[in-house]
Parts: C-alpha cells; structure tokens; sequence
C-alpha cells in the first residue's frame, strides 16, 4: 500500500518552496534568517513528524521556535558563567 499523506520532509520542503515570492522581497542578510529558520525546522523534522499536526506549518514554526529558544538559553548561560565567579 502506497503513502496517503506526504513524509513531513516532503511537506517541509513544499511549505517552503511556497514562501520564496516572500524570501526574493527580503535584503540579503534577512534572506539568510529566513534561510536558518528552515533548516532549523528541518533539523526538528523526525519531532515534527511525531507531533502529525493538520497543518504542517504549525510543527515547522514550533520547531523554529524551539531552535531559536535553544539558542537563545545557550547565550545566556555562556554569558552568564562569568556572572558567578
């Protein structure tokens, strides 16, 4: 029996070739964020699959959001660790 419903991945890819007209309107460095975001929502693909949300936006912009908190919770504790001595 073949697939009904297209791999995460696959979606992925589709949500983001939808944005492009949107990504060409951006400046370059701001076409470089835009660009980031997808990969961290690639990144998250396997959790995003197992979230099986309706609307495959909604799991790439949580795993965006995710990735982002990381990053952001990884800075301060590097810029907090002088703090304590």
């Amino acid at each position: 029996m073949g697939r009904t419903l297209a791999s995460i991945v696959q979606s992925l890819r589709d949500e983001e070739e939808s944005w492009k007209g949107f990504r060409r309107a951006l400046r370059k460095e701001d076409q470089e964020a835009f660009d980031a975001l997808w990969r961290l929502a690639r990144f998250h693909a396997a959790a995003a699959a197992m979230a099986a949300r309706p609307i495959p936006l909604e799991a790439a912009v949580m795993s965006m959001l995710v990735g982002l908190m990381r990053r952001a919770q990884d800075g301060l504790k590097k810029g907090s660790g002088d703090a304590g001595v």
